[in-house]
């Protein structure tokens, strides 16, 4: 992938450049937002990595800014531990998430692996002649976490007409984060504990555990359906797995940026910021995701 990292603090700058080649990938810096802009123009990354807070041109400034030329390309934040309000408005401008300084390799690795898929698996917008008034999908799916991207690829295609060009890319991030959480936390009740430390060891103890219990009886057969409803006011997806549900009341509020610090829960947090409604029905093993079109 093409990453641009845009960065006042040198030495941050230069140890997620590190990070980013010993990954593979090809890589260009800036020291602020005016030559971060200049950059993208010619270098069109895949992904930006950007600081807030810089001189001559802070990160919100440019995120704005950039967000006019490209409402496609990955934007991924620095924030800071005194500063979540910042990565609030960041997010408000359609970053697409965002990792808290001092940044480790095992969290870059981590978002990079997060969103490879989904720049592997989006596709074109097609031009559609005709307007699309309504229509109605119904899908029954497996847990299989490596189709998960390709599942909301269809799911985008079917709304392509709902979304607004600029609001495409969050709600791809949302739906997918929504339905890999019914997969791995719903289907197959994989704590946030066992998560977490299956991720801190090794990327493959996270796989050797959603194999293990794709195997095990009292989980194998459970499977993810999903709907979507799309007519002249809306687009409506219903997300529903079998598992037992939890207690959706206790989620973090999304509005407070405070709650950005939170771990536990960030995920869907991040999901909710790319709806108009995001209601949990039943025991919440059911989710209901609404985006009103324009």
């Amino acid at each position: 992938m093409k990453i641009l990292v845009v960065d006042d603090d040198e030495s941050t700058r230069d140890f997620v450049a590190m990070v980013l080649k010993m990954l593979g990938h090809e890589v260009a810096l800036a020291v602020d937002g005016l030559e971060g802009l200049d950059l993208f123009k010619s270098f069109q990354p895949d992904i930006v990595f950007a600081d807030i807070q810089m001189p001559n041109m802070d990160g919100l400034e440019m995120l704005e800014i950039l967000r006019k030329i490209d409402s496609e390309v990955l934007v991924i934040i620095n924030s800071t531990l005194d500063s979540p309000e910042y990565t609030l408005r960041a997010l408000r401008l359609r970053a697409n998430d965002y990792l808290v300084k001092p940044l480790q390799t095992k969290d870059i690795a981590a978002i990079l692996s997060k969103y490879a898929a989904v720049l592997e698996n989006r596709t074109q917008t097609r031009e559609v002649l005709g307007l699309i008034q309504h229509r109605e999908v119904s899908l029954e799916i497996a847990n299989r976490l490596d189709l998960a991207p390709k599942i909301v690829d269809r799911l985008l295609m079917e709304a392509e007409q709902g979304i607004l060009p600029q609001d495409r890319l969050g709600i791809r991030l949302g739906l997918l984060e929504i339905l890999v959480n019914a997969i791995e936390h719903g289907n197959l009740a994989i704590t946030y504990d066992e998560k977490t430390a299956a991720t801190m060891k090794c990327n493959d103890d996270l796989e050797k555990l959603v194999e293990e219990r794709k195997c095990t009886a009292l989980y194998k057969d459970r499977r993810v359906n999903i709907e979507f409803r799309m007519n002249r006011e809306r687009c409506e997806w219903l997300i529903a797995d079998q598992g037992s549900g939890f207690d959706w009341k206790n989620l973090p509020d999304p509005s407070n940026p405070e709650n950005l610090l939170i771990c536990h829960g960030r995920g869907i947090m991040l999901a909710r910021l790319q709806f108009d409604e995001c209601n949990y029905l039943d025991c919440g093993n059911k989710v209901q995701l609404v985006k009103y079109r324009s």
